[in-house]
């Protein structure tokens, strides 16, 4: 039996994983799946900012992504899931989809963990839609003048392939050798 592929591209947030997997979906054909974005449509749908929301929210819309992630693989569809997986909260979900799939994780990071929290940050303090569909604090915070501490990343560490992609500059490896690694471990 042939297992669809799932790429699992995840990092602290600010890594620069959202980026990354739009453009290796695109050099792949995979569609990508983002928990942001399904939570930015959850929003949409309440027309209320984060903060309003019930404080299951967060856990409403995760267990709609992985919804989504297993629909989709149950029915042969490879993809890309992008995400912040912290592997205490995530595991679970992680190795059942590893034994419905061929499954790769791709973890993006900076140069040091602040490039990171300065591309957070930033995002926010430029888009302040990000803040009314995600409730970003640490962004609030920072808008008062508040020095802010890199927060702990638990990443996945799972026995499956994984790669690290360096994203402060050009990626590293480069989407043209990471596209050959991963055809490599698909075919």
């Amino acid at each position: 039996m042939v297992k669809p592929h799932l790429l699992v591209v995840t990092g602290r947030p600010g890594a620069g994983k959202t980026t990354f997997s739009k453009e290796l979906g695109k050099e792949l054909f995979m569609p990508v799946i983002s928990r942001d974005e399904i939570k930015e449509g959850y929003v949409r749908t309440f027309g209320k900012r984060h903060s309003e929301l019930p404080e299951d929210t967060n856990k409403i819309v995760t267990d709609l992504f992985f919804k989504t992630i297993n629909n989709l693989v149950s029915a042969n569809v490879s993809l890309i899931a992008e995400a912040a997986f912290q592997h205490k909260v995530w595991e679970a979900q992680l190795n059942m989809l590893k034994e419905k799939t061929r499954l790769f994780i791709l973890i993006c990071k900076t140069k040091n963990d602040r490039v990171s929290l300065e591309r957070f940050v930033n995002r926010g303090l430029n888009n302040p839609l990000r803040e009314f569909f995600h409730g970003d604090k640490g962004v609030e915070l920072a808008r008062r003048g508040v020095e802010l501490d890199v927060n702990p990343y638990d990443e996945p560490h799972i026995d499956v392939p994984t790669i690290y992609i360096e994203t402060t500059g050009a990626y590293s490896p480069s989407i043209d050798e990471l596209k050959t690694k991963v055809l490599d471990w698909i075919y």
